[in-house]
C-alpha cells in the first residue's frame, strides 16, 4: 500500500488567479447585503404569513 502522490497536486491552487484585494472585499460587501436583503426578506414573509394565519396548520401524509 503506497501513499505516494503527486508532487504537482500541492500545486494546483497556486494556479487559481486570485483577485486583488479591492475586488475582494467588494465582492464580500455585496455577498453580505444580499444576504442581509434574503434575511430582510424572510423575516417579513415570516411575519405576514404568521399575522395573516392564526390557525395551527396541520399537515397529515397520505397513506
Amino acid at each position: 500500500m503506497s501513499t505516494f502522490r503527486a508532487r504537482k497536486a500541492y500545486h494546483v491552487s497556486s494556479r487559481i488567479p486570485r483577485l486583488d484585494p479591492r475586488q475582494e472585499s467588494r465582492r464580500s460587501l455585496a455577498l453580505i447585503m444580499l444576504m442581509g436583503l434574503a434575511t430582510l426578506s424572510v423575516m417579513a414573509t415570516t411575519q405576514t404569513l404568521s399575522a395573516r394565519d392564526t390557525k395551527t396548520i396541520h399537515v397529515y401524509s397520505p397513506r
